[in-house]
Order: structure tokens, then sequence, then C-alpha cells
């Protein structure tokens, strides 16, 4: 018996080695890794450019990032700056709007601890 398990050791850890060495290099699959690898990439994209117009002026809203970067999905932006380390604070505001009813928006501050902004 001792034998036969020796033969077997031998020719499956043969095996093992030899998948091991000609395996593909593997990619990371978590999300996060992918999400910020795709953005440093790109930098003509409205993730970059959202998060440039905040570092530079400050703050954005739904309106200035439609009509600027065509970016209509804003919250899930932030979402993604905010789940990359940079601090955003959300200010609820109220206004009229052409038809003189309440609308709600959400503007976002960039928050830089340096005393930037």
């Amino acid at each position: 018996m001792s034998k036969f398990s020796n033969f077997f050791k031998n020719l499956f850890s043969n095996l093992k080695e030899e998948i091991v060495m000609n395996e593909p290099e593997v990619k990371p699959t978590s999300k996060k890794q992918n999400v910020k690898k795709i953005y440093k990439e790109r930098q003509n994209s409205k993730h970059f450019q959202v998060k440039k117009h905040l570092i530079e002026k400050g703050s954005i809203n739904s309106w200035i990032a439609i009509e600027l970067y065509g970016a209509t999905r804003l919250s899930a932006i932030i979402f993604n700056l905010r789940n990359s380390g940079h601090n955003i604070d959300s200010i609820d505001n109220t206004s009229y709007d052409r038809n003189q009813e309440l609308c709600n928006f959400t503007t976002y501050k960039y928050i830089d601890y340096n005393g930037i902004n």
C-alpha cells in the first residue's frame, strides 16, 4: 500500500507543479480594484472630469454636471469618489423651478483638510 501511495503522491505533486507553472496571471477580481484601475486609466471619463471640477472649483450639483460633462448619474460618481477616499459633503437645497414649484437638489462640496476648500 505504501508503494502505491508514494507513486500517487509523486505523480500528483508533479502534475500540480506543472499546472501552477502554466497558469496565466490572474487579474484582481475585486470591484473596487477594477473601478479604481479604470478611473486612473481614462482621464477623459465623466468620473475624472467631475473629480477635477470638485477639486478645482470646490462644489458641484446635478445641473452643472449635466451641462458641462453630460454626467446624469452624479450621485453614483460621488459614491465612487467617497469609496476611493475623497471627503465630499452633501448639502441639501430647496429652490423654485420655472413653474414656481418647490424642488429639492443636492450640492456636493469637496472637503480638503489642508484648509484649501
